[in-house]
């Protein structure tokens, strides 16, 4: 999992409207799918952890963060705000979920 920063975004489409401009976007191997529950991991009616993380912390999708999700390909996670998507490589990264604590059941 990666960081890239650029202008992503900011199209035509079809319906004439231009579409959301985002400047950082995570790539997320499916290599990481499993771990994350992603693609063929999703579960029926819940929303993948990391998915939900964005949804808490950043809001509504399509704005400030925007997920791509194709077949055979890598997940792509849009953000509007550079600090957004460290804070999601942060927290999802493969070495930094590895460090987490793990809270007991009360």
């Amino acid at each position: 999992m990666h960081l890239e920063s650029g202008i992503f975004g900011g199209e035509f489409l079809p319906d004439g409207t231009f579409s959301e401009v985002f400047v950082a976007r995570v790539v997320i191997p499916r290599s990481e799918f499993a771990r994350l529950g992603l693609g063929d991991y999703e579960r029926p009616s819940r929303l993948p952890a990391c998915l939900a993380w964005c949804y808490a912390n950043l809001g509504l999708g399509g704005t400030r963060w925007s997920v791509m999700l194709r077949d055979s390909t890598d997940a792509l996670i849009y953000f509007a705000r550079n600090q957004d998507g460290i804070a999601f490589l942060a927290r999802w990264a493969d070495d930094v979920v590895a460090e987490q604590p793990v809270m007991a059941a009360a």
